[in-house]
């Protein structure tokens, strides 16, 4: 069986993995927080992750989203969770990938960016902001180069 030969090197992928990981880590953070709400006793294990990331749960944001929360079902939390979950896994999978340079974490990338794309495109059409334009403009920039980059290999 053939071990995936490292994509040749032009820049460096490490800025794109980079950005998943920390997109990971805070979507880590996100689906840990649902957590909190169905079993207080994770709020104790997440404590020393928000004071080392200097994160505090005070904020007038978080006071407001703890409101919202704390209205939905527990199920609903759970999933939330468990959605949350699996996408920080599928972005710290990506991110690792693509440290190492990787084709198929190009690959993976490409694929599910561009399934979320048409998504983030309606969020920003239904409720437009600058933030999520950049976001949407990067993940665009990302998915334009990876292919490019795929496609040059490919070539070869």
């Amino acid at each position: 069986m053939a071990v995936d030969a490292p994509m040749p090197h032009q820049i460096s992928l490490a800025p794109i993995a980079l950005f998943k990981l920390v997109k990971g880590l805070l979507v880590l953070l996100a689906g840990s927080g649902f957590l909190r709400w169905i079993d207080p006793e994770i709020e104790t294990l997440l404590s020393p992750v928000l004071d080392a990331l200097h994160l505090s749960t005070h904020t007038q944001f978080l006071q407001a989203l703890a409101l919202t929360v704390d209205s939905s079902p527990r199920h609903s939390l759970f999933l939330m969770s468990l959605v949350s979950l699996s996408y920080a896994t599928l972005l710290f999978v990506e991110g690792f990938g693509l440290w190492s340079e990787t084709s198929w974490a190009a690959y993976l990338t490409v694929i599910s960016t561009c399934l979320l794309l048409p998504n983030e495109l309606h969020e920003v059409v239904r409720a437009w902001s600058l933030s999520g334009l950049a976001v949407v403009a990067v993940n665009i920039a990302i998915v334009g180069y990876l292919v490019r980059r795929v496609a040059e290999e490919t070539l070869r």
